[in-house]
């Protein structure tokens, strides 16, 4: 009689192909995730203490995928910026603009700027300013510190977490980059195109106002990867492993770059707004 595996005691190579879609795979997960996502938990948190709110796992927030980062605001809004971002070197005019509360931090910028453009939220990412300054995650930092560029002292970082959009940028004055995924390098601009004072009573907003350009298929290659596919769908005659590449990145036949579903990108960005005000109200 063979003794089935249990999740813990699969090898790393069959564990995923071996598991039940159920029980066994979620309990698979925790066993396997649980723990980076507590240590992501009290990375965000101030003395890095297990303290209450952070000893356990959120179920919610854990099956989503993923964690809000602790600090989303640095002081009180004063100041809406309206922001616009685009992707460089793209076959096609990829754009997005949006309104948020300038006091927003980095690090909860990138993931709206993530949800605005179509991201999956599967990668690093970072902020890097004119002066070359690079803008991490409390993560990132400390495990780059812990590791080789460490010896590179001529690059300066500083912490996502705790910087605000208003610190760094200033409307019409620079640019930053957003850059998205080191692998495929997806490459962005970003800068303020205005600026407005909050009402006394108003309450502030993030929100997507306008959209350009379907966002790329992840893990595609970046730029160069994606004009490669695009040139692809444009064949008139398409050999079996054209078509059957098209179908992995969800190309369709009809794609047209160009357009992008605004309405199912503004419900996305709506739906992070919505958690992040039902976290903040929570505290």
């Amino acid at each position: 009689m063979v003794k089935k595996k249990t999740p813990g005691s699969l090898d790393k190579n069959d564990q995923l192909d071996s598991l039940w879609p159920t029980e066994d795979l979620m309990n698979f997960l925790r066993n396997e995730f649980g723990e980076r996502v507590k240590n992501e938990y009290l990375l965000h948190s101030e003395d890095g203490k297990d303290d209450e709110e952070y000893s356990a796992i959120d179920e919610e927030a854990y099956l989503s995928g993923i964690q809000l980062p602790k600090c989303k605001f640095i002081g009180k809004p004063k100041r809406e910026y309206h922001i616009r971002i685009k992707l460089n070197q793209a076959p096609v005019n990829i754009w997005r603009e949006l309104v948020v509360p300038s006091n927003i931090t980095l690090e909860l910028l990138a993931y709206v700027l993530i949800k605005a453009m179509g991201w999956r939220h599967e990668h690093l990412y970072q902020f890097v300013s004119k002066s070359n300054v690079f803008y991490l995650n409390s993560r990132e930092l400390k495990q780059r510190a812990n590791g080789f560029m460490a010896f590179f002292s001529r690059v300066q970082y500083e912490n996502s977490d705790k910087t605000s959009l208003e610190m760094v940028l200033q409307p019409k004055v620079e640019r930053m980059k957003f850059q998205y995924d080191f692998g495929d390098s997806w490459d962005h601009d970003m800068w303020v195109k205005g600026a407005r004072d909050y009402a006394l009573d108003e309450e502030p907003e993030i929100k997507l106002l306008k959209a350009h350009g379907e966002c790329p298929p992840e893990d595609c290659g970046g730029v160069w990867g994606y004009a490669f596919l695009l040139d692809l769908n444009k064949k008139k005659r398409k050999s079996a492993e054209d078509k059957d590449r098209l179908e992995w990145y969800d190309i369709p036949k009809n794609f047209d770059p160009e357009d992008c579903d605004l309405e199912w990108l503004q419900d996305d960005v709506e739906e992070l707004w919505f958690r992040i005000k039902e976290e903040m109200n929570r505290k």
